[in-house]
Parts: structure tokens; C-alpha cells; sequence
């Protein structure tokens, strides 16, 4: 999918200034067809749209609010190397009552497929220090490309990795200042990584799909989760009491 990179509010093209109105989960996937956004992208829960009058930019809708507004979240907080290359830039966030996303930003491109750094650029979002690979990545991985073991420090990435790390010497340091502000592990999916306008590898869309609400403030989140426990005990004391033996 195409993606999204940081940039200075003051010149950023947002939602409204893009003419985009209807942004609720019913109706805005329709809207952006009816007004000229043709789908260009899609991924569990989001659509990614372009528009020939604005070819610099795409918006991305989603019926619910999921890992991609965590990551446009801890964007727009900061952290190393999110205002670099490596980092999506995004331009503008909404979030509907109902949970709907909408983002724009800059538009990226997809690499080619026989790109020399891309199964190295991929290995790095799926390496965990200390932690095996998942065997359905690695499964993954080996069908992407057959000719890569998914390990950093595989001999098969002799060359590979040091030509990378000599193009891009802050690449791994992004990636890895990003593990340490997610709440969850990095998803190394093959549609991850995506390129920029300078030809640099971005990291795109690598949280998982369960959003932790991060764009929210820390009070709407802190009422979220008391929200979500007060369900959980009531489901749990339903659940006894319809299993409560009928007095004879």
C-alpha cells in the first residue's frame, strides 16, 4: 500500500482543505469514489486513495481505526529519526465518533520487486533480538525471496547487508528506535516497506491491526480501557449467572 511521511502543518494539504467532508465508516469510501479518489491500495481494514488533481498525495480510509493510527500517532509525537527518510509523512489525521480513519500524505511508491535491498530492509522489521521467528514469516519471506534466508546475519546477506547500510546508514537505527515506542511487536509483512520520492527505503504501516488508540488523549484512552473492563467483569457476571443452577 502507499503510505505517508511527515510534514510541517503549515503547508500540509489536509482533509479539508483536499474537499474531503464525509469521513464516517458508512459513507466515506463511497464518497471518495463518487468525488474522483480512485482506490489505488487496500489492506485489512483500509483503502488507499489517489486523485489526478492531487498527485502528490494520497488519502488512506479506514472503517476502523487500526495499527496505522497508532503509527501516525507516534509520528507526529516524535521519536529518533521519525522526520527522516525512513518515516512516512503524514499531513493529516481524523478519526470519526463511530471509529472511522482517514489520513493524507505524501505518496510512495512501491519498490521493485527485484530491488538488491529489499528482502535486507525487510529482514530488519522482522528480526526480534532473542526472539524466534515466526514460522508462517519465515514462510512468507522464503516465498518473497527464495534466494534469503529471513536472518539478519544469514550469510546471504553478505554484501547485501553492507551496501545497505552504506546507502542508508539510518535506516536500522529508525527501525529499531521505533520497537522501543511501540506498544507491540513490528509486523514484518511484505508490503511494508515501501520508497520514497529520493528512492529511500520507508518503513510503512508496521504495527499490527488492533489499534491501541494511541491518536486519542491520555484520558479518552484511560475511559477506553475502564469502558472496555466494566464489559469484560459484566460479560463475566452474566456469564455466571446464566450458568447458575435453577432452584427445584
Amino acid at each position: 500500500m502507499f503510505g505517508f511521511r511527515i510534514q510541517d502543518k503549515t503547508s500540509s494539504p489536509s482533509l479539508a482543505a483536499l474537499g474531503i467532508v464525509e469521513r464516517s465508516e458508512a459513507r466515506a469510501y463511497a464518497a471518495l469514489i463518487a468525488t474522483g479518489w480512485s482506490e489505488i491500495g487496500f489492506g485489512y481494514h483500509g483503502t488507499v486513495h489517489a486523485h489526478p488533481d492531487h498527485p502528490g498525495v494520497v488519502v488512506r480510509f479506514a472503517r476502523k481505526a487500526d495499527g496505522f493510527g497508532d503509527y501516525a500517532a507516534l509520528l507526529r509525537t516524535g521519536f529518533a529519526g521519525s522526520d527522516g527518510p525512513h518515516a512516512p509523512r503524514i499531513h493529516d489525521l481524523h478519526v470519526s465518533r463511530c471509529g472511522a480513519l482517514m489520513t493524507v500524505g505524501a505518496r510512495l511508491s512501491d519498490p521493485p520487486r527485484d530491488a538488491w535491498w529489499l528482502a535486507y530492509a525487510h529482514a530488519v522489521i522482522a528480526d526480534h533480538p532473542g526472539v524466534a521467528m515466526d514460522e508462517g514469516v519465515r514462510d512468507r519471506f522464503r516465498v518473497a525471496w527464495p534466494a534469503h534466508e529471513p536472518r539478519i546475519d544469514h550469510a546471504s546477506f553478505d554484501g547485501i547487508r553492507e551496501a545497505f547500510r552504506a546507502a542508508w546508514p539510518g535506516y536500522e537505527a529508525y527501525v529499531a528506535a521505533l520497537r522501543t515506542v511501540s506498544p507491540q511487536g513490528l509486523d514484518p509483512n511484505i508490503g511494508n516497506v515501501l520508497v520514497g520520492i529520493d528512492g529511500s527505503p520507508v518503513v510503512n504501516d508496521p504495527l499490527c491491526d488492533d489499534g491501541y488508540g494511541l491518536w486519542r488523549s491520555p484520558l479518552a484512552r484511560g475511559l477506553a480501557r475502564y469502558a472496555e473492563v466494566s464489559r469484560r467483569l459484566a460479560g463475566e457476571v452474566l456469564g455466571r449467572l446464566g450458568r447458575a443452577p435453577v432452584p427445584v
